[in-house]
This record gives structure tokens, C-alpha cells and sequence, in this order.
């Protein structure tokens, strides 16, 4: 889930590559007869060697995991082994990989296939038909006599006990991973020609199979971007049930995950969608997302959620906003009408229930409207919200999003509508002041709004001049968003100003903003000879233009940053800033890319391999740490560089902590667990414990989906200085309500970040370390709200 600019359902680039993460930690012993389980106690030498397979995991060095690992008697070990190549991933770990899929232990299995899911690249059919055979052979084996029973001796003798008082063990009562359930996504993120009727065969099955083949479906529909009408036809099947079944509501899921569907299959999906909103469960959300699939005639139905509170829960609600917005004129009338309808009163008593999660259902469909059209009257009220006398900034917050949210659509393309210039009641204008179009509005949320509204017209004239104020500083979010505008508006005058000056900032997010403008249209930091400043460069195809030529002081900056102590510890900034100086093709940063070609960081390595063909004019493969030229099939001769074991792993917290959290939703909970994350648990209890999290903001909440919260400077980057980012520490886990997990921007970049989940979402499972779970209306906190402090018991 995602950091500054990843939104966690957009992860199709994570699906497709190693920019993903992979793994989990090893449950607590529990091997299945036949397994190492008449072992008397774990020796001393297979606790060394879960300390060393933890810290290979943590350096990302595959060849450090030993075929003697993967045959050893003690089931912990060789759960080590398979969490450690399936968390380190790619060409090196594979054959380890492939080996651990034929382990007797279904953790093991659980461990192979969930890394072979994510390290099947070039391998694709060869890996799904070991996935398939494994699966087959699981089915035919007899169930093992007596497991559960055997459970309690098995964490003697496997290890359990001991593995949790070393570095590399995990409790005895952590839960199990689900083999089959690890088995089925693989298949599908492997995306073979032989996955998509190999999971449509695994439908009609057993209940947990077929749910776990219709996740899978999810996992395929996201990569090919379609699914065959068959396929489609046996997933409404099985969610419509029949007298010998119950339905099964997860079958929608896959189709929510499609742009578009067949017009032949449109009215069985209404149908049968429709008849699962009956149904309370966590899977109904799927329901509601495939109707924002079932064409024009579903808004009807997906109004009736969205304004049914009591009923439907806030996450439901929220997602029929946003699929009503699919549906064109009729979900727009649809829209409208729920704003009128779900618009609080101007009692002052009334707005204090603001705080909760309804405040994020209304802010949903403010935001699916595309214009005011019919909700113009409730707009304008919303607009003109009055804020309580004396009232809380929790609620001055609300507010503001409301009558900003209602500005933004009244506005149209003036940037100077009175209305939107005062609608942020955080931070009012000075007594006696009048709103300025000329200088930028005070407060965050105002500032965005205005910034949205400057970006719907040509960014000329008197409106260049209040765009340039927003870029050149004041409120940091909002610059940001005026920075991204210079890539969408080519007429922007002075762009190589405004970019070397946020390349100069100290504010990561920023220096990325600029930066990743740079890489999609890097004519922007140039200025053609004997220009001025504010005329705009001839296009390379017009007659006679003259060459361009980047600004010195962004190539300076861009460089500088390259040499900047620790920037390389941030992936996602040094990430942004060589895609800038490869689509620039600098020259002088060739030493500096070959250096990070070298990189531990799988994301940093791929990236300046890309900036160094582009120099270099061929092939380059850092995969393997080395620049040179690409070798056969793209693969590397050896394994990719390793790295330093993180600061974490020597101290690493042994038991579950809970945090408690004064914000201004009130307190509110969650528990972190070792087992599931070692060494990100072992960061954010430290953090937390260092006051870190105190006074923090709480910079992303998409009803409905997350809450996300811990970016130093409150725009969703970097991490606190002198914390290098965090390995992956993933795992085929679910991610159900209120599950907390490590935010991304890419593999490897966790750092400080959390995000407490408002509902189910299967996309998110096996992408993001899954740390804990949480507990109170986290999905009450809105954007900008404050964690005033954070407790931990231990």
C-alpha cells in the first residue's frame, strides 16, 4: 500500500515484476506426519542457522541459503530457508524455490509457491506446471491422522521454542500459512497460458479451493486485463449458487478487477450482484464493485447502497460512490442526488458528528462528481458551510474538506472564485482581509483545491502568475501538485526554474515531484538558446528550432543529489532522480549510475541499468550488479549484490507490543507482531517508543480502503534520517479490516509508514508486510488529522 504516489489497488507494475515484495516470516512449528516431528529438541546449530538465514534474508543473498537448509531435519530451518528465497526472489533463488515446492510440509510448500508466484518471470509455463503437479499431489495424499494433535510435541522438536528466542524464530502460536491457498495465487500471478482454465477448473471444487482460484482470477484479470467470457460465465455460477451450493460472493471479485467486460455477460453480472447485497459479509464489497462493471442500469441499485446507512457498511457506501462514477449520466444523477441527501446540517450539535466514518462517504461522492450540474444547490450550501463557534480542529477539518470539496466543482476553471479562495477554515485569512487571487490561500487542503482548479485551463497570463506562487513555495502538498501540473501543461513559462528549485528542497516528496516530471517529459527542463526564460521552446518537429539545452542548475541538482549523504538509503527517491538523469542522458552521472548498478536494492539496480543504456546506447543488466551488456534471455551469470544486515535484526523485539494512539478521532489501537515481520515490528515499536509518531499527521485515507499515516514532512515520502529503508518483509496474508501494513512505493522502500485497512482487499495480499492488526474506527480519521502521541505496552 503504497506511499506518496502508490495507491494500493493500483498494482499492476508489482504484479508484473520484483518490484513486488515476497514473504513472510516462518509460523510457529507445526509439521504434518511425516516430518522431522520424532526430532528430541532443536540443536544449538539449527538456532545458529535461523539467526543466518534470517540475516540472508535481510542482505537479500539467495546463495547464502544452502541446499543443506532445505534437507535439514529440523522443519523450522527449512521454513527459514523458503520464507528467505521467497523474500529475496528472482533468478538466484528459483532453483531453491522449485526445490522447496516438493517439501512434506505444507508451510514449506506455502513458502515455495508464494515465492515462485513472484519469481516466474521468463519461466512462466515451466513454473505453473510444477505449481499444478503440486497441487495434484497434495490432493491425492491421504489427510494426515492425528495433525492437530501433533502440533504441540511438533514446536519442540522442530524447533518452535527455541526459534523464538533467536533472531531468526518466530512464536509458537503464530498461524499457519495456507498451501493451497499460496498455490492457487501463483498460479495466477504467474500468468502462464495453462493459469487462467487451471483456475476456472479449480472452481468447481471444494468452497476454500474455489475462493482461493477466484483471488487467483483477481490476481490474472489485473495482469492480461481481460479474462474470457467462459471464465466469466463459470465465476457468476459459482457466486449465484444453487440448491446443492451456497453461493460463493468472492467469485465477483475478479470482475471488479476488470476495465471492462463483455456487453453479452452485463445483465447476469447485475443479476447476480445484486442478489449477493443480501448478504452481509466482508465479501459484499466485491458485489458492489462488480455493479460499477454492470453498465448504466446498475445505478439505480448502487444508490440505493450508497444511501442506505444502517445497512451498508461506510466501506460499501464509499465504494458505490466511486462505481456510480463508471456509470456516466445516470451514476452522475445518482451522485447528485446523494450529496443532497447525505450533506450534514449547519447545527453546530449536527456537525460534530462529522468524526466518523460517514464523513468519508459523503467526501466520496463529492469527489466521483465531475461537475456540479445537478447538486448545484446542495454545492453551494456545502460550500458555505458555517463552522461551529470555538469548534475542535478535528471538526474545522471536516468541514473545510466539505466546503473545499463543494468549491472545487462550483469553481469550474476560475481560480478565482471567492468561494474556493475561503473555503479552508483551518486556516482563515487575516481579519478584515478579503480573499486574494494573487497570493496563495492559507492551509493545506484550501491551497489544493485552488491548485486543482488553476490546472483545468491553459496556465497563461494572470493564471501562470498564480500558479507560480503556489510552485515556487508556501504549503508543501500543494506545491508538490503544482509541480506534477508542468508535465500536463506545456505552456507553462520558466518550468526549468521552478524544477531546479524544488530539486534543491529538503523535502524528499518534493524533490521526487520535480524529479519524475523530468523523466516523463524531460523537454521540460530544458530552454533553447537565446530564449528568454518565460517564451516557450520551439517542439523538436517545428522548422529551424533550435537544440535544446538543460538547465545547468537542474543537472547540478540532479547530480548533487546522486552525491547527497544517505539519499541513497531513500529507493524511492533515488529511484525518481536517475529515471530523470537517464531520460536527460547525462553524461557526467555515468560513474555515479554505475555505482548504484551495484545497488542491494532491486528497484535502484533495474533503474540505473535504464538510465545506463540510455548513455550507453545498448542493453545494460544490473541484475546481477554488474554494468555490463545483457546476457542471454536478459538473465544474470551470477546473483545480484547483497546487502548490510539492517540495525533492527541484533535487537529484535520478541513479543506482540500494542500502541495506543491519542489522535483527533480519539484513541485508538493496534497490536504489532514479530512473527509476521521481525524486523519492520522491531522499527516502528522503536520509532513509536522514541516519540517519533507524536505530532505526526495522518496524510492519506481513502474511505473505504486505508488509512496511512508516519511520512516525516506529512505527504506520504521518505522515512526518519539515518533509518535506511526496510527489506520487504511480505507474506500470504490476507489483508482483511483493520489488518496494518508497511507502506510502499516500490519492493524495499518501507521505512516509517503504516496503513490500517477500512475492508477486505485480496489485490493487497502477498504485496505489502502485513505487521499487526489495529483496532477502533481508524477509518474515522480524515486527511490531516493529528496523532498527538502514541503509547507501547509491551
Amino acid at each position: 500500500m503504497p506511499r506518496r504516489r502508490s495507491s494500493p489497488p493500483l498494482v499492476l507494475a508489482l504484479l508484473l515484476s520484483l518490484s513486488a515484495c515476497t514473504g513472510e516470516p516462518a509460523p510457529g512449528a507445526a509439521p504434518d506426519a511425516g516430518s522431522s516431528a520424532a526430532a528430541p529438541a532443536a540443536s544449538a546449530g539449527a538456532a545458529e542457522r535461523l539467526d543466518a538465514l534470517l540475516a540472508a534474508e535481510q542482505r537479500r543473498a539467495a546463495l547464502e541459503v544452502s541446499p543443506a537448509d532445505q534437507q535439514s531435519r529440523d522443519v523450522g530451518v527449512r521454513r527459514a530457508a523458503a520464507r528467505a528465497l521467497a523474500r529475496i526472489g528472482g533468478e538466484a533463488a528459483w532453483p531453491g524455490l522449485a526445490r522447496a515446492l516438493a517439501d512434506e510440509d505444507d508451510e514449506v510448500v506455502a513458502w515455495a509457491a508464494y515465492g515462485l508466484g513472484f519469481s516466474c518471470k521468463e519461466r512462466e509455463a515451466e513454473t505453473v506446471s510444477a505449481l499444478v503437479a503440486r497441487a495434484l499431489a497434495r490432493d491425492a495424499r491421504p489427510s494426515p491422522a492425528g495433525a492437530a494433535s501433533a502440533a504441540a510435541p511438533a514446536a519442540a522438536s522442530s524447533g518452535g521454542a527455541p526459534a523464538a528466542a533467536s533472531s531468526g524464530g518466530a512464536p509458537a502460536a503464530a498461524p499457519p500459512l495456507d498451501a493451497g491457498g499460496a498455490l492457487a495465487r501463483a498460479v495466477g500471478r504467474c500468468g502462464a497460458e495453462a493459469s487462467e482454465p487451471t483456475l476456472v477448473a479449480w472452481l468447481d471444487g471444494p468452497r476454500e479451493r474455489a475462493i482461493h482460484a477466484a483471488y487467483a482470477l483477481g490476481d490474472l484479470a489485473a495482469i492480461k486485463l481481460k479474462l474470457r467470457e467462459e471464465t466469466l460465465v463459470a465465476l457468476l455460477n459459482l457466486a449465484s449458487g444453487s440448491a446443492a451450493s451456497p453461493p460463493v460472493p468472492e467469485a465477483l471479485y475478479p470482475i471488479g478487477r476488470l476495465e471492462h467486460v463483455p456487453l453479452t455477460v452485463i445483465p447476469r453480472i447485475r443479476d447476480v450482484a445484486t442478489a449477493r447485497l443480501a448478504e452481509a459479509s466482508d465479501a459484499r464489497l466485491f458485489a458492489v464493485r462488480a455493479l460499477g462493471r454492470a453498465g448504466e442500469a446498475a445505478a439505480s441499485e448502487l444508490a440505493r447502497v450508497l444511501s442506505a446507512k444502517g445497512v451498508f457498511t461506510a466501506s460499501e457506501r464509499a465504494e458505490a460512490a466511486r462505481a456510480l462514477k463508471r456509470l456516466g449520466p445516470p451514476g452522475q444523477r445518482a451522485l447528485a442526488d446523494a450529496v443532497a441527501a447525505l450533506a450534514p446540517s449547519a447545527d453546530p450539535i449536527a456537525l460534530t458528528g462529522l468524526v466518523s466514518e460517514d464523513f468519508g462517504v459523503l467526501l466520496t461522492a463529492l469527489d466521483a462528481l465531475g461537475s456540479a450540474g445537478a447538486a448545484r444547490k446542495a454545492l453551494r450550501d456545502l460550500a458555505a458551510l458555517p463552522p461551529p463557534p470555538s469548534a475542535p480542529a478535528a471538526i474545522l477539518r471536516r468541514v473545510a474538506w466539505l466546503r473545499c470539496g463543494a468549491a472545487r466543482l462550483l469553481a469550474g476553471g476560475d481560480y478565482r472564485e471567492p468561494l474556493l479562495l475561503g473555503c479552508d477554515v483551518t486556516a482563515p485569512a487575516e481579519p478584515g482581509s478579503k480573499p486574494d487571487a494573487g497570493a496563495p490561500v492559507r492551509g493545506s487542503i484550501g491551497a489544493r483545491a485552488v491548485v486543482e482548479v488553476i490546472g483545468r485551463d491553459a496556465i497563461t497570463g494572470a493564471r501562470l502568475a498564480a500558479f507560480r506562487a503556489y510552485a515556487a513555495s508556501g504549503e508543501l502538498r500543494a506545491r508538490e501538485a503544482a509541480i506534477e501540473l508542468i508535465a500536463a501543461h506545456e505552456e507553462i513559462a520558466g518550468a526549468p526554474d521552478l524544477l531546479a528549485k524544488a530539486l534543491a528542497a529538503e523535502e524528499p516528496g518534493l524533490v521526487a515531484a520535480a524529479a519524475e516530471v523530468i523523466a516523463r517529459q524531460p523537454q521540460r527542463a530544458s530552454e533553447a538558446p537565446g530564449q528568454g526564460k518565460r517564451k516557450r521552446r520551439k517542439r523538436s518537429d517545428e522548422k529551424d528550432a533550435p537544440a535544446a539545452v538543460t538547465s545547468p542548475a537542474i543537472e547540478g541538482a540532479l547530480l548533487s543529489i546522486l552525491d547527497r549523504p544517505g539519499a541513497r538509503d531513500d529507493p524511492e527517491l533515488i529511484g525518481a532522480v536517475v529515471d530523470a538523469v537517464g531520460a536527460l542522458a547525462l553524461k557526467p552521472a555515468e560513474a555515479r549510475l554505475e555505482q548504484l548498478c551495484r545497488s542491494s536494492h532491486p528497484t535502484t539496480r533495474a533503474r540505473a541499468g535504464t538510465a545506463l543504456g540510455v548513455l550507453r546506447g545498448r542493453k545494460i543488466a544490473c541484475d546481477a550488479g554488474l554494468p555490463g551488456d545483457a546476457g542471454a534471455a536478459g538473465r544474470p551469470a551470477v546473483a545480484p549484490p547483497v546487502g548490510e544486515v539492517p540495525a533492527e535484526a541484533s535487537a529484535l523485539v520478541r513479543a506482540p507490543a500494542a500502541l495506543i494512539f491519542d489522535t483527533d478521532a480519539g484513541e485508538l489501537t493496534m497490536t504489532l507482531d514479530p512473527a509476521l515481520a521481525p524486523v519492520a515490528v522491531t522499527r516502528f515499536v522503536d520509532l513509536a517508543r522514541s516519540g517519533y509518531y507524536d505530532g505526526k499527521i495522518v496524510h492519506r485515507v481513502v474511505p473505504g480502503f486505508v488509512t496511512q499515516f508516519g511520512a516525516p514532512f506529512g505527504d506520504g515520502a521518505g522515512g526518519p534520517p539515518g533509518r535506511p529503508a526496510l527489506r520487504c518483509e511480505t507474506s500470504p496474508v490476507a489483508f482483511e479490516p483493520l489488518r496494518v501494513g508497511v507502506a510502499l512505493a516500490g519492493r524495499d522502500t518501507g521505512s516509517s509508514q503504516l496503513f490500517v485497512m477500512h475492508a477486505r482487499a485480496p489485490h493487497l495480499d502477498g504485496q505489502y508486510a502485513a505487521v499487526g492488526v489495529a483496532a477502533g474506527p481508524w477509518a474515522a480519521l480524515a486527511d490531516g488529522d493529528v496523532i498527538r502521541s502514541v503509547k507501547v505496552w509491551d
